[in-house]
């Protein structure tokens, strides 16, 4: 589920966090690492199992429907196809979100009155109508499901309840919402919830970790490369967030063979457009380019790959 931008993003504030609050021992920064990981991972299943539980009132829906004295063609033919579909029926009885709905107590952050409002909302959208009388194929059910999610995205009742049970919303909002829909996009009939949208050790663990370890264990030789690129600049005076992508720009081009330099740098420039201000990101591009020219004639990048250091 968790990209490289994505661990970058939380290697970033788990350092950013480090170097702005005193007395912390790495023991508890690495901790802290692991528990941002782990939580946006709850989020997710939080989510899918969210979805099965609003597709669920589609059979109280059809109930309803039949026992209207004067009902319409369309409450005659109403089926609770939303929640009856493969794809609804593979989220909902997914181990592993079942697992951590015991675990982290989903149905108590899931209460009817909420997700029944989502639900009537979402009724009312004429694609569910369409999708009750000719539904049939896949292609349909992965249609609706993205729909109600992308719906549900939408509504300030939702996103405000969620981050009421889920502090990290925000920060783990892009990360959940393309996993889910990725999760949706590629599902077949024949297929489960497919086990790879689980933690990833490589990425988490041979990436990330190591990443936050040598920004931790170097810190003054990072400092000591930085500083004389940064002129008539202090390094005190420099933006402890823009220090941060520095210090993890250069620790990249030095400890990962596999990433072009080229990447080490765009990545973090890009970052700060969302993390930084204004004028970071040509300051981050100009200090980051000046040490990958001292880092190289010091030979002290070594990649492989054909130009993976240019």
């Amino acid at each position: 589920m968790i990209s490289r931008r994505n661990i970058r993003i939380k290697v970033m504030q788990t350092l950013y966090a480090n170097f702005t609050t005193e007395g912390l021992k790495k023991s508890e920064v690495l901790a802290a690492y692991d528990e941002t990981i782990q939580n946006a991972y709850i989020l997710l299943y939080y989510q899918l199992f969210l979805i099965g539980k609003i597709a669920e009132h589609a059979k109280e829906d059809m109930v309803k429907r039949q026992k209207k004295l004067l009902p319409t063609d369309f409450d005659k033919g109403f089926t609770s196809i939303l929640y009856d579909n493969p794809l609804t029926q593979k989220i909902v009885s997914n181990r592993t979100i079942l697992k951590a709905a015991e675990k982290y107590k989903f149905e108590e952050k899931t209460p009817e009155d909420f997700t029944k409002k989502l639900y009537k909302t979402f009724s009312l959208v004429p694609e569910y109508s369409e999708y009750v009388i000719s539904g049939k194929t896949m292609e349909d059910h992965q249609n609706i499901i993205l729909l109600l999610y992308k719906d549900l995205c939408k509504q300030e009742f939702f996103n405000e309840t969620v981050e009421d049970y889920y502090f990290n919303w925000q920060d783990d909002q892009s990360i959940v919402i393309g996993t889910i829909k990725k999760i949706i996009k590629d599902f077949k009939e024949n297929s489960s919830i497919s086990e790879e949208y689980g933690p990833s050790d490589e990425a988490i663990m041979d990436f990330g970790k190591e990443l936050l370890q040598y920004v931790l264990n170097n810190n003054n030789s990072l400092e000591e490369i930085l500083s004389p690129l940064i002129e008539n600049w202090d390094l005190d005076r420099v933006a402890t967030i823009d220090m941060v992508l520095l210090k993890m720009s250069v620790s990249e081009m030095l400890i990962f063979p596999t990433i072009p330099t080229k990447v080490s740098i765009n990545e973090y420039v890009e970052l700060t457009k969302t993390y930084s201000t204004d004028k970071s990101k040509d300051f981050v591009n100009g200090i980051l380019d000046k040490a990958l020219h001292t880092l190289l004639e010091k030979n002290l990048i070594s990649k492989s790959g054909r130009g993976l250091a240019e």
